[in-house]
């Protein structure tokens, strides 16, 4: 094999392998917080994997954030949170997640869901 086709070959697989890092990187697992709702107050969150707390941090109504998840991981994976609003007000979240992105809607009374809320919802007091 001469000199100028190890190059192409070894280019070409160069160029394979920083393909699959950037699809790997945009498409690595995620949870993305949803916090829907219209003018309340901030609630603060934080995030544990395996009951080790990772990120704590404050989310405003209409915002989302992103957490991304470990790719190498053991089947005893878990991912929690817990949301305080206020020093009464709170709820936890915890779950096994897969290898893809996952939604979670935050309510307005701190409620969980992996759906939206439907558009024009009412709100019982």
């Amino acid at each position: 094999m001469d000199k100028a086709r190890k190059q192409r070959l070894l280019g070409v697989a160069a160029l394979v392998l920083l393909f699959g890092a950037y699809v790997a990187w945009t498409e690595r697992p995620q949870i993305v917080l949803h916090y829907e709702a219209q003018g309340g107050p901030a609630v603060s969150y934080s995030f544990k994997e395996n009951a080790e707390e990772t990120l704590a941090g404050e989310i405003r109504p209409g915002e989302a954030r992103s957490f991304p998840l470990r790719l190498w991981r053991s089947g005893e994976y878990r991912v929690a949170f817990q949301f305080h609003q206020g020093a009464e007000r709170y709820s936890t979240f915890s779950t096994r997640p897969g290898y893809s992105k996952m939604d979670l809607f935050i309510g307005p009374n701190l409620e969980v869901s992996t759906q939206p809320r439907p558009e024009g919802l009412l709100q019982g007091q």
